[in-house]
């Protein structure tokens, strides 16, 4: 078919020129569909991570609060024996000081009576 006027040949390059804008559309949504995928799969990831992180962090949180239980017991038993044990032992060291003064005193009282 050969080209009658300047008006068909001007409906040809209009057709071309579409033809060449809708591939173009179709492939920046192609291109648009594959970044928002590769989006949907980092945020399905980092999503995992998290929960992993958040998983590990309570599983610490449990081991501690059983430890820091642990520790109030075996605190309170060490503040037990040390009391038992430091604080008679200083205690009977004060009184036995205590004691010795006492018999000093009484002793000079005695002597001063004389």
């Amino acid at each position: 078919m050969p080209v009658s006027s300047s008006i068909d040949l001007l409906y040809i390059v209009l057709s071309i020129c579409i033809v060449w804008f809708t591939v173009f559309l179709c492939w920046l949504l192609y291109q648009a569909a594959r970044v928002l995928k590769n989006a949907n799969d980092i945020i399905e990831t980092i999503t995992m991570k998290l929960e992993l992180i958040n998983e590990a962090v309570q599983y610490m949180r449990t081991k501690i609060d059983t430890v820091s239980k642990n520790m109030g017991v075996v605190s309170s038993m060490m503040g037990g024996v040390v009391e038992k044990f430091v604080v008679g032992k200083i205690a009977d060291k004060l009184d036995e000081k205590v004691a010795g003064i006492k018999k000093k005193t009484t002793q000079k009282r005695k002597t001063a009576k004389k």
